[in-house]
């Protein structure tokens, strides 16, 4: 009998901006500044500076990929520099972004899918044809 390999992601926590210089910032608002960036301000202080992270903790079997995906197979090399980089470091994973092109049926949404089934993350889709506001691709939303 042959057992599998079990990657189990390493949790972890990461400051992502100072509270205290955001209610600085709050603080420093005139009165006339807009109603968005002050409800802006508030929803930071009410949520924290600190994130959850959640690293693999070695390099996952990424072979099936690479036989589903050829067309993506140098995307899935860089993917794959930065799982090596991350696990053998105490940083969390982040990938840069990435913008994916092509002709509508040649798996970009596929290959999302099954990246982040890979990484054991979720999963969203921002639809470009009906985007109308630039915040949401942000990740203010």
């Amino acid at each position: 009998m042959t057992t599998a390999a079990v990657n189990i992601p390493i949790g972890g926590f990461k400051d992502v901006y100072d509270v205290a210089e955001v209610d600085r910032a709050l603080q420093d608002l005139s009165s006339s500044a807009n109603d968005a960036l002050k409800s802006t301000y508030e929803k930071m202080i009410k949520a924290g500076g600190t994130r959850l992270t959640v690293k693999p903790s070695g390099i996952p079997a990424m072979e099936s990929l690479y036989d589903e995906l050829p067309n993506f197979a140098e995307v899935l090399d860089d993917v794959k520099k930065h799982i090596a980089l991350c696990a053998s470091s105490n940083d969390c994973l982040e990938l840069p972004p990435m913008l994916l092109l092509g002709e509508p049926g040649i798996g970009k949404t596929y290959f999302g899918r099954r990246l982040s089934q890979l990484l054991s993350t979720g999963f969203g889709l921002c639809s470009m044809s009906s985007m109308t506001a630039g915040w949401v691709i942000s990740g203010a939303s």
